[in-house]
C-alpha cells in the first residue's frame, strides 16, 4: 500500500511539472526575437511598371501585418476611388471598385508608422510606382517645410492640386480631394518625383493625428511664396503658421530695468534677394527683434542686431510685399487658403545663433529664393 502511494505520488507530481511547464535544461522556444525592419519584399504590379491593366495590387511583407494598421497607412495618388483592403498574414491586397485610368501614372505609398503585428516598423515611406500607360509621368516638385520657429517640420504632409482651367477657383481647394499628396522626411524635405507634367496649388500641413489629410482648426498650414507651381520647381520653402485662436491679448509686462548694454553681443549679416526691402528677425525663447536691412549699389541687403542678451538666437528674413518702405515692426504674412493667397517670401539660417557678452557674431548670412 505505502508501495502503491509512492507511485501516485510520484504520477501525480510529473503531470503538474507537465501542466505548468517545469524549469528544463532545454531553451525556450521560438529562437531570439527578429528586429527586421518591416520591409515589402513583392508587389503585383512590380514596381516602375507600364501598360498596367488590373484593379488588384498585392503585397508581401516579410513580418504579419494587420488590415487596421494597413488602412490607415495606405496613400494613392492620384486618387482611384474608393477600394477594399484584405489582409492574410504577410501578404496583402488592394482591390478598386472602377478600373485603374488608362495613361495615368500611380503611385502607392506606405507611411512610415506602418506597424506589423510585434510592433515593427519601416525605416522609411514604402513607395512603388506604376503606370497604366506606356510611360511613368516624371514631373518633379521638392522643397522643405519648416514649423513657425523654423526647426523641421517632422509630420508634414504636402498637399498638390492639379491647376486645370474647370478648378482654377482659388477658394475650392478644401473641397477638393488632393491629386497627390507626399509625407515629409524628418528633415522637413519632400520631394513629388512622379507627377503629370503640369501646373500645382501646394500646402504644407502638420499632420499632427496622422491622418493623411488637413484638419482645418486644429493643424497647422503653409504655404509658399508662388501661388501656382509648375513642375520641374525646387527648393521651395513652406513655413507652418501658427493656429489662430481669438484669444484676448495679455497685458504686456513692464521692463524693471534696461539691460547691462556691457554684457550684450551683436548679430550681423548679409540678405540675398530680388525684393526691394528685407526685414529680419531674431528670435530666441523669450524676446523677439525685427529691423529692416540697408540695401548698397550692389543689390545686397546689410543687417545687424545690436545690444542683443547673451542666448540663442533663430534668424530669419522676408521680403514684404507692398512698394512702401515697411515699418521695422511688421510681421511676416504666411497668407492664406480661402482665399489663396501665397506667403510672402522667405528665408532662414539653418542653425541657432549663440549671441556672447561684448562680442559680434558676423557673416549670418540668408538667401530669400523666388521663382521666376
Amino acid at each position: 500500500m505505502q508501495i502503491f502511494t509512492r507511485i501516485t505520488n510520484v504520477f501525480l507530481l510529473l503531470l503538474l511539472c507537465l501542466s505548468s511547464g517545469c524549469a528544463s535544461d532545454q531553451p525556450p522556444s521560438g529562437g531570439p526575437l527578429d528586429t527586421t525592419p518591416l520591409q515589402v519584399t513583392f508587389s503585383d504590379p512590380a514596381p516602375s511598371a507600364v501598360n498596367v491593366s488590373t484593379k488588384g495590387i498585392h503585397l508581401t511583407f516579410n513580418h504579419d501585418v494587420s488590415l487596421r494598421q494597413l488602412l490607415n497607412t495606405v496613400i494613392i495618388t492620384p486618387s482611384i476611388g474608393e477600394y477594399d483592403i484584405a489582409v492574410h498574414g504577410k501578404k496583402a491586397e488592394i482591390k478598386g471598385f472602377k478600373p485603374l485610368e488608362h495613361g495615368r501614372t500611380y503611385v502607392l505609398t506606405i507611411d512610415k508608422n506602418l506597424r506589423d503585428n510585434s510592433g515593427r516598423t519601416f525605416r522609411a515611406p514604402f513607395a512603388m510606382t506604376f503606370s497604366t500607360g506606356d510611360v511613368i509621368d516624371s514631373g518633379i516638385i521638392s522643397g522643405k517645410v519648416i514649423n513657425s520657429d523654423c526647426s523641421p517640420a517632422t509630420n508634414a504632409l504636402i498637399l498638390a492640386f492639379a491647376e486645370h482651367q474647370e478648378t482654377s477657383g482659388a477658394g475650392t481647394l478644401l473641397q477638393r480631394e488632393p491629386d497627390y499628396f507626399i509625407q515629409a522626411d524628418p528633415s522637413g524635405a519632400f520631394s513629388f518625383n512622379h507627377l503629370a507634367k503640369g501646373r500645382y496649388r501646394l500646402i504644407a500641413v502638420n499632420d499632427r493625428n496622422r491622418d493623411l489629410r488637413y484638419n482645418a482648426g486644429s493643424e497647422e498650414s503653409g504655404l509658399c511664396s508662388t501661388a501656382i507651381i509648375p513642375t520641374g520647381s525646387s527648393d521651395l520653402l513652406f513655413r507652418l503658421s501658427k493656429i489662430r485662436r481669438n484669444t484676448s491679448k495679455l497685458p504686456v509686462k513692464p521692463v524693471s530695468k534696461l539691460p547691462d548694454l556691457a554684457a550684450t553681443g551683436t548679430i550681423s549679416g548679409t540678405c540675398f534677394a530680388s525684393g526691394q526691402y528685407v526685414i529680419v528677425e531674431a528670435s530666441s525663447s523669450t524676446a523677439s527683434f525685427n529691423t529692416t536691412a540697408s540695401r548698397d549699389k550692389n543689390g545686397l541687403f546689410h543687417y545687424s542686431f545690436q545690444e542683443l542678451q547673451p542666448g540663442s538666437y533663430t534668424i530669419s528674413a522676408f521680403i514684404p510685399s507692398g512698394s512702401k518702405k515697411p515699418d521695422s515692426e511688421r510681421q511676416w504674412n504666411p497668407g492664406s487658403i480661402v482665399p489663396f493667397q501665397p506667403a510672402e517670401p522667405f528665408g532662414f539660417y539653418p542653425e541657432k545663433v549663440t549671441v556672447r557678452s561684448r562680442w559680434t557674431t558676423e557673416h549670418i548670412d540668408i538667401r530669400i529664393s523666388m521663382l521666376k
